[in-house]
């Protein structure tokens, strides 16, 4: 049995540009975290109070629920940036090595 080969199509991108929208994609994806990450902190804030007075007068088990459901999100958070750590460090194994001519070409820096 043979090995199945995708067959040639003129729209197919270039081996840069696969790299460059999988880094956007990175980067779009630690955007969205960066967002949720201030969302959270803009909660906490809130759920303590400017003068970390507790504005709710919350029970000490209401505070222990809050602290869970936090830590829990920033493990989640945690989670997601070794991911796109993982998918980062695969991504540069893609980026071919060039010599400085070559890469200002396919590039358009100087390396």
């Amino acid at each position: 049995m043979s090995m199945p080969t995708i067959p040639p199509q003129p729209d197919r991108p270039s081996q840069v540009e696969v790299v460059v929208d999988l880094m956007e994609s990175i980067a779009l994806e630690e955007i969205a975290l960066s967002h949720l990450l201030n969302a959270e902190a803009e909660k906490i804030q809130a759920f303590v109070g400017e003068c970390l007075d507790f504005p709710t007068k919350p029970s000490t088990c209401e505070i222990i629920m809050f602290n869970k459901e936090v830590v829990q999100f920033l493990e989640t958070i945690v989670m997601k940036e070794w991911l796109l750590l993982r998918k980062f460090e695969n991504v540069t194994k893609l980026i071919p090595f060039h010599h400085s001519d070559q890469c200002k070409k396919d590039f358009g820096c100087d390396c």
